[in-house]
């Protein structure tokens, strides 16, 4: 990416110069409004880098990994610890670089030293590693500098990003037994289809005599698919392909999030979670200052189910034309009692304190749904697997018992 050279003045009319990264240079000039500086001068410049695009190739290095949930926790408590203790944000910051441990984010405080030491705000300068920082913590962060409880704000976004991981471990802790066995499944029917039954059939075929219905078919079906093996496999890639383009597209995405919203079992723990997730977010957001309308631009991308990330969004504009939030979030899939809820809020001004309790309650809903989960997936899935074997073998053995009976 090129580099500019700029002059430019900053919010206290300080002169400031130095070099940004953008596509071109009205691009560059764009980035350096947002970040509240006044451009006098703005010209291409050398690069600064020294190495794809950073200072040396340990940096670069850095920049490819990614920053865990984890590392970004205890930097957040970190910082909210040291701030609640007296400490400037410059010096919190050079102690965290000191105690961070992943390479990336130690590049990344470092980085955002040097725009601070600039002039720079720190949200201004946490804004420049959106792919480090999730939108949620830098709107988090302009509101702890407009209010001073910039230590209160680090302290809950660590207590957001736990919640977050614990909700996404949960999810995928939930899956993992099903996925298994589901794969274990479908290996014994291809090893049944491809080793045992052809095996038997040639032996059964070989005593001239005709065979049970059920010993038949399921002879044609191992038949059929050992001659259209490949052909089954290339359908099943084209589906799976064909789904994950329909996905990409935004009108897709949201037809098939809307579908698996009203899958009887999932559907509900999706939903669950999805509530767990907004609610929590949204009563983070207006308890740290940050108003009705953008904590529901915010939350609307945190959420992975399109649905309600569109919703979160147009409500957003209501908001703006005078609606309340109860009215605009109303959805279909909407569950009633977090309508009701968010309308006691808004009617006692307890919004915040409401939202909380509302993500206390689907967060426990949600393990309580995935135990039931895991416990009715269980045996559904040994009678799914039972169920295949035991055909297998009635069929053959009913193929015997015609076989001794006809001799």
């Amino acid at each position: 990416m090129p580099n500019f050279a700029y002059t430019a003045l900053t919010s206290t009319g300080t002169e400031l110069s130095g070099n940004v990264q953008a596509a071109d240079i009205n691009a560059a000039a764009v980035d350096l409004r947002q970040r509240g500086l006044r451009v006098l001068q703005i010209k291409p410049g050398k690069s600064k880098s020294g190495f794809m695009g950073q200072e040396n190739f340990s940096d670069w290095l850095a920049s490819q990994r990614s920053v865990s949930p984890s590392a970004l926790i205890f930097f957040f408590r970190q910082m909210a610890f040291m701030l609640r203790a007296g400490l400037p944000v410059m010096q919190a910051l050079e102690l965290g670089h000191k105690q961070v441990s992943n390479s990336r984010l130690k590049l990344t405080i470092r980085l955002m030293l040097k725009d601070i030491e600039a002039g720079q705000a720190l949200s201004l300068a946490m804004s420049r590693h959106k792919d480090v920082f999730p939108g949620m913590a830098i709107n988090l962060i302009v509101a702890g500098e407009n209010t001073g409880d910039l230590d209160t704000i680090m302290e809950r976004l660590a207590l957001h990003l736990e919640k977050k991981s614990a909700l996404k471990a949960q999810m995928i802790n939930a899956m993992i037994y099903p996925v298994i066995v589901v794969l274990a499944a479908i290996g014994v029917a291809i090893f049944m289809v491809v080793k045992i039954i052809p095996k038997f059939a040639t032996f059964l075929l070989a005593q001239g005599r005709a065979l049970p219905p059920s010993t038949q078919m399921l002879i044609d079906i191992s038949e059929y698919v050992r001659s259209n093996g490949l052909t089954i496999i290339g359908v099943v890639i084209a589906f799976i392909v064909l789904i994950l383009l329909v996905f990409q597209t935004q009108r897709g995405r949201l037809m098939i999030d809307s579908l698996l919203l009203r899958v009887p079992v999932t559907g509900s723990m999706l939903t669950t979670g999805s509530m767990a997730q907004m609610t929590w977010a949204l009563s983070i957001l207006l308890r740290s200052g940050v108003t009705v309308f953008e904590a529901l631009k915010v939350t609307a991308n945190l959420l992975g189910n399109r649905v309600y990330s569109d919703k979160l969004k147009m409500a957003s504009g209501m908001i703006l034309g005078g609606r309340d939030m109860a009215s605009s979030i109303n959805h279909p899939q909407m569950p009633p009692l977090v309508l009701q809820m968010i309308a006691v809020g808004e009617r006692t001004g307890s919004l915040d304190e409401v939202l909380q309790e509302l993500g206390v309650y689907y967060e426990k809903l949600l393990e309580l749904a995935i135990k039931r989960l895991s416990a009715m997936i269980e045996p559904a899935m040994i009678l799914v697997i039972g169920a295949m074997v035991g055909f297998v073998y009635y069929a053959f053995f009913q193929a015997l018992f015609s076989l001794v009976s006809g001799g």
